[in-house]
């Protein structure tokens, strides 16, 4: 987490201009006590000699003139009113630490409300998988080894949340504000839907649409953004963040909307694939015999709410093999003979 106040980021925050990659950003750092503390010793420092009453209109422009090109040299940066607590107390409270100075100068003031946003993480450890309701009513059935960050209640223009690993969302509609789910250099906007989004550390990303339109792309930087792709039911896209390839991939609806219910489906996928997945959503080691041919694919469907030997019992017949659990309770999966 950042120690140093990020001038930038603060500059759209105040002026509006916060994509909802910023606002997630600067939520984050209000939970870093280094940030907010850096914005206090800064504010402080500036504010040590200024009275408790406020000086008069000349003083107050030279001040901010003063507080604008030191810290932020942005000339276009728009003051909101010439009261002496305008700017800071812009900075201070929208970024829901505004009490710290209003306290402090025992000030009152109708121009700001106080922009305070709780963030609530979810997560889910190995073996482990929820459901979760969310403020506007959308659903999210969060995965094994995974979590997801969002604000308490949604403000702003967009609904915006963070995801690792892999989630369900059933999207409550809502035009006037799409849904916006962050993953890595990817986001997912959509406006009412359901769809499965697969991004864990180190793995491809995947995104599986059953019902609706989504729209995939990378989020936008200096270097600008751009459209992955857009889903309708029946389609999906993966990409792969290490090459930089994008490769449409067919969805079965059934098995998506299924996953939501504890049903695992495996399409063409490695013996190796399927034991790191069912690794995670059991709580499992699995390992492999020298005999055994760990590139071998297989598509079937298990019951994951079901238990581990149950799933094991269709992989290993399926695939012409045995299992055993030795001293451990570790899975060792090798030939039938």
């Amino acid at each position: 987490m950042k120690k140093e106040i990020d001038k930038e980021l603060l500059i759209r925050y105040i002026n509006d201009r916060c994509t909802a990659e910023d606002l997630l950003q600067v939520q984050q750092f209000l939970q870093d006590p280094h940030w907010k503390q850096a914005l206090e010793n800064m504010l402080d420092t500036e504010f040590s000699a200024m009275q408790n009453e406020p000086p008069n209109e000349k003083v107050l422009e030279e001040w901010t003139q003063e507080f604008r090109d030191k810290y932020f040299k942005k000339p276009h940066v728009k003051f909101w009113n010439k009261q002496w607590i305008g700017y800071a107390a812009a900075c201070l409270v929208m970024l829901g630490i505004g009490g710290y100075f209003l306290n402090k100068q025992r000030l009152e003031s109708n121009h700001f409300v106080a922009a305070s946003i709780t963030m609530v993480e979810k997560t889910n450890q190995r073996g482990i998988r929820s459901k979760i309701i969310l403020e506007d009513g959308s659903v999210v059935y969060l995965g094994a080894g995974s979590s997801i960050r969002f604000p308490k209640r949604f403000v702003g223009k967009e609904r915006t949340l963070m995801l690792t690993g892999e989630a369900f969302f059933e999207i409550t509609k809502n035009p006037e504000r799409p849904f916006v789910i962050h993953t890595g250099e990817i986001q997912t906007t959509v406006l009412g839907t359901s769809f499965k989004i697969t991004a864990f550390k180190g793995a491809p990303l995947s995104v599986e649409v059953a019902t609706g339109k989504v729209r995939v792309s990378k989020k936008k930087s200096k270097k600008g953004g751009a459209e992955l792709a857009i889903l309708i039911p029946g389609e999906g896209v993966m990409w792969d963040g290490g090459s930089g390839k994008t490769t449409a991939i067919h969805t079965d609806i059934s098995a998506v909307k299924g996953w939501a219910a504890g049903e695992i489906s495996f399409k063409n996928r490695s013996l190796a694939q399927i034991a790191t997945e069912l690794e995670n959503w059991y709580n499992v080691e699995i390992s492999f015999a020298k005999s055994v041919s760990v590139g071998k694919r297989l598509s079937l469907s298990v019951d994951g709410t079901g238990s581990i030997s149950d799933a094991l019992d269709i992989i290993c017949n399926t695939a012409h093999l045995k299992y055993h659990f030795n001293e451990r309770q570790e899975i060792i999966i090798s030939g039938s003979k």
